[in-house]
This record gives structure tokens, C-alpha cells and sequence, in this order.
């Protein structure tokens, strides 16, 4: 990698975790005083609510990743004319794409709401308000999707941070109204929440039409490059559809079979699992612009190397909060929360656990991504993440605990990783044997090390404050392990030396 290049990287990186430090302890905040405003049971309701909604988003998540790869693709290529008809062309298929999951949501989704989903009883008003509030939300957010990949492909990622905490600023805001009324809070929250869209909509368009003056939207009809943009879009539209399913989609399963407490314990597992979760994933969206660009201007070394690079510090630095949450899950919850939900513990702990699976995975979906070839794999691991509902219509019709749905989804996402590994190693010659011994190999050593004096300890210790010492010690154990055993020597130089301690 030049000079330039990681000095940017770095760069994109810093930026994107003052962004995540701060968006975390927002929300985190946010959280709390929702549970405490709206109790249990209307945050459960607003948690599932979001779920149907997000059920269409399929076609948002995967209409994201694509215009990412087009514009960073052609980026790469330094083929500014195609640039500008991606983008054009992205703005018209969004639009197209928002009016269709307004009908979706407006017909299937509010029959299925109003027909087979559980609420306390005289709820069902302010159920299909807030729904009508989540629907404009969500298309107000697509139209926004062109203009963060955009941001994201140029890689501005200090002005795509800066947005970022906005949002989380407004939304701290939304809640923050509720303290000040005192009926209908549930839908107060949600009609500020989309006057939130807007002001950020209204951000991201005004930024990018003054920044990027070629990327200033213009009628375009090419029909090849909107069959492409259709066709790429499309295959990814199943993985969305997975991802979904395998969330929001066991999120609306629990409520037919069980109801809106646990909806409430899986919104908090979700969210403690976001906020792990971005640790890795604010470092991918630096690697992806990286990665898709060597692909295109044909450096495979470089770009098995930014894989091999991405995977390794996403899972490292994943683990190293992920894992003490997971010991220290309670504990860290009862600080938290004014009340910790039923299931909510064992519900985060194997959350977390598959989104270390997931950070490791990332650049590897990136790398097909880069490629273009997704058709079958699309096919397939969509096909497996689905599985995630099935299971769990399985599960909760025996009887069993819920938990063991979100025990199959881990195992599952094992599974789904080796998949990826070996699908590129046929699609595109990526060096499978590589891999597995500059970075699994180093994850299985590193966890080997790192796991067993903190799993001790924590048979051995009781109380509060000696969990939170436990939970602090992991952290640093964590750090310190990870840096000999999972970076190589040429990136713990460039790291002592980026915090001046060489």
C-alpha cells in the first residue's frame, strides 16, 4: 500500500471512530431513557414495529452496496463520465425503489400488522400511526442512500462522520421530547424521528451538490447501465432479504409466538450488538473504497493483502469489547438499564458472539462485491441466513427456549464464512491456503491465549466491583495479546508510530 493511500486509510479510520465513540455512547443513552419514558411494553411495541418496516429495507441495503461498488469501481478506473450517470441513474432507481416499498408497506405490511401481530389491547391505534411514521422514515432514508455512498466511495469519511453524529445528536433530541409531554409519547417519538430524516436528507444533498460538482444529479436513460445497476442489485437484494430475516424477521416470529417482552430483550441485544458491531464495521467501510479500487485497477496483491488486513484488526477489534461484555453481560446490563429485560443476557451474549464471526467475514463479502460475481453466492448464503426464520418457527413451535434461535444463527454464520472463503477461492483465485494461515490461524491462536485466564477468573470472583475489574482487565488483555499475536510487525510499527511512541 503507498504512502498516500495509508495515510488516508488511517485517516478515514480516526474519523470513523470519534464517530462511533460518540453515535455509542448516544445511543446507549437514547436507550435508557426510552425504556425508562415508554416502559417495556411500548418499547417492545416501537422495537417490532421498526421490524415490519425494516422487512423492506432488503431493497434499500442491497441498492446501498451497489451504488458503493459502481462508484467506487469506476473511481478506481478514473472513469469520471460513467461516475456521474452511476449516481444519476442511483437517484432515479431509488426513488423508484422508495415508491414501491411505500406500496409494499401500505398493502402486505399493514394487513399483516392489523391481522397476525400481538399488542397490549386498545394499542392497535397508535400501532398503525406509528407505523405510517416508520414508513415515511424509511423512504426519506433511501433517498439518502445515494448521497452517503457518494461520501463513502470518495472516501470523505470525516464529513460522512460528521452527519453521522448529527443524526444520533437529532435523535437524542427526539427523545429528550418526551420528558416534556406527557400522553402519546410513543408517537411523538416516532413523527420527530422523521423530521430527523429530513434534516439529515437535506444535509447529505446539500454537501454533496456543493462538493462533488460532477456528481450533480442530471436526467439520465442509459437502459444498459439502469439494467446493470438492476440486474447487480437485484442478486443482492436476496442477501438483504437474509440479513433481514435473520433479524427483524425473527424479531416479528417472537412476537406472534410469544410477544412484545421479548421484543424488548432483542431490541437491547441488537443495540448492545451495534455498537460492538461498529468497532469493525467503521473500519470495513474505511477498507471497502480501498478494496473495490485495487480490484479495478487489476492489483491483486494489494487487494488480497487489504482483505487479509481488514479481516484480521475487524475481528481483533470486535473481540476485544465484545468478549468482556460477554463475560461481564449482567453486570454490564444492570449499569445500563434501570431494568434488564427477560432473555435480555443470554440474548447479547450470543448476538455478540455472531457479529465477531460477521467482522471477520466483512471484507470477504466486500471482496465479492468487488468482483461482481454474486450470483451464486448470493443464492446460497442467502438461502442460509433464511434458514434463520425457518429455525426459528421450529424452535418456538416445540416449545423450546428462544434462546436456541439465537444459538442456531451463530452456528450458522460458522458456517457461512467458510462458504465465503472458498467461493472466492473458485470465483476469482483468492489464495484460500493464505488466508487460513495469515489470519485464522492467528484468531485461533490469539483466542487461545487470550480466552482462559478471564473465563478463570470469572468462576472465582463475585460481586460488582470485582466484575468491573474483570471486565476492564479483559479489555486490556485483549489489547495487549492482540497486538503481538494478531498484527503483523510492519503494522504495530505504523501503530506506535501514529500514537508517537516510536
Amino acid at each position: 500500500m503507498s504512502v498516500a493511500n495509508s495515510k488516508l486509510l488511517a485517516k478515514n479510520t480516526l474519523s470513523l471512530y470519534v464517530r462511533m465513540l460518540v453515535i455509542m455512547a448516544v445511543s446507549f443513552f437514547s436507550v435508557r431513557l426510552l425504556l425508562q419514558e415508554l416502559g417495556q411494553e411500548d418499547y417492545g411495541t416501537y422495537n417490532v414495529i421498526g421490524g415490519v418496516v425494516v422487512l423492506f429495507s432488503f431493497l434499500s441495503s442491497a441498492l446501498t452496496q451497489s451504488t458503493q461498488r459502481f462508484l467506487s469501481y469506476h473511481l478506481g478506473r478514473r472513469d469520471h463520465e460513467s461516475l456521474r450517470k452511476v449516481f444519476s441513474m442511483s437517484i432515479n432507481v431509488h426513488f423508484i425503489i422508495s415508491i414501491i416499498i411505500i406500496g409494499l408497506a401500505e398493502t402486505i405490511g399493514l394487513w399483516f400488522v392489523n391481522n397476525y401481530m400481538k399488542f397490549e389491547p386498545g394499542m392497535m391505534s397508535v400501532v398503525n400511526v406509528i407505523y405510517q411514521f416508520s414508513i415515511l422514515t424509511f423512504a426519506i432514508q433511501i433517498m439518502t442512500v445515494p448521497y452517503q455512498a457518494l461520501i463513502i466511495s470518495h472516501e470523505k469519511m470525516s464529513f460522512f462522520a460528521y452527519f453521522s453524529v448529527l443524526d444520533a445528536a437529532l435523535r437524542l433530541s427526539a427523545v429528550m421530547i418526551l420528558f416534556f409531554v406527557a400522553n402519546n409519547k410513543l408517537i411523538i417519538y416516532c413523527g420527530a424521528l422523521v423530521c430527523v430524516a429530513l434534516i439529515i436528507w437535506a444535509c447529505y444533498y446539500i454537501y454533496c451538490r456543493n462538493q462533488f460538482k460532477g456528481c450533480r444529479y442530471q436526467y439520465c436513460s442509459d437502459k444498459g447501465l439502469f439494467a446493470d445497476l438492476i440486474s447487480f442489485s437485484g442478486w443482492n437484494m436476496l442477501g438483504g432479504l437474509g440479513n433481514v430475516g435473520a433479524s427483524q424477521g425473527v424479531n416479528v416470529i417472537f412476537n406472534v409466538f410469544i410477544g412484545v417482552l421479548v421484543n424488548a430483550a432483542m431490541g437491547v441485544a441488537n443495540q448492545v450488538s451495534a455498537a460492538v458491531n461498529s468497532l469493525s464495521s467503521n473500519l470495513l467501510s474505511a477498507f471497502a473504497p480501498q478494496i473495490v479500487k485495487t480490484y479495478a485497477a487489476g492489483e491483486t496483491s494489494e487487494f488480497n493483502n487489504l482483505i487479509f488486513r481488514a479481516s484480521r484488526v475487524a475481528f481483533l477489534l470486535n473481540f476485544m469489547l465484545g468478549f468482556p461484555l460477554i463475560l461481564c453481560c449482567k453486570t454490564i446490563l444492570g449499569v445500563w438499564l434501570t431494568e434488564i429485560p427477560e432473555y435480555a443476557v443470554p440474548f447479547t451474549q450470543f448476538v455478540i458472539a455472531s457479529s465477531m464471526i460477521d467482522a471477520i467475514s466483512g471484507p470477504l463479502w466486500t471482496a465479492a462485491q468487488a468482483c461482481g460475481k454474486i450470483k451464486v453466492y448470493m443464492i446460497v448464503v442467502s438461502a442460509m441466513i433464511l434458514s434463520n426464520v425457518i429455525a426459528a418457527i421450529v424452535i418456538l413451535s416445540f416449545e423450546l427456549s428462544p434462546v436456541w434461535v439465537i444459538a442456531y444463527k451463530v452456528g450458522m454464520n460458522m458456517l457461512i464464512h467458510i462458504f465465503r472463503v472458498f467461493y472466492l477461492k473458485n470465483k476469482i483465485e483468492f489464495p484460500a491456503s493464505q488466508y487460513m494461515r495469515k489470519v485464522m490461524m492467528k484468531v485461533i491462536a490469539f483466542m487461545a491465549i487470550a480466552l482462559p485466564l478471564p473465563i478463570l477468573l470469572k468462576s472465582c470472583i463475585h460481586g460488582f466491583w470485582p466484575q468491573i475489574g474483570l471486565f476492564i482487565l479483559s479489555i486490556i488483555e485483549c489489547v495487549v495479546i492482540g497486538f503481538f499475536v494478531m498484527l503483523t510487525k510492519s503494522e504495530q510499527q505504523f501503530l506506535l508510530k501514529k500514537l508517537h511512541f516510536i
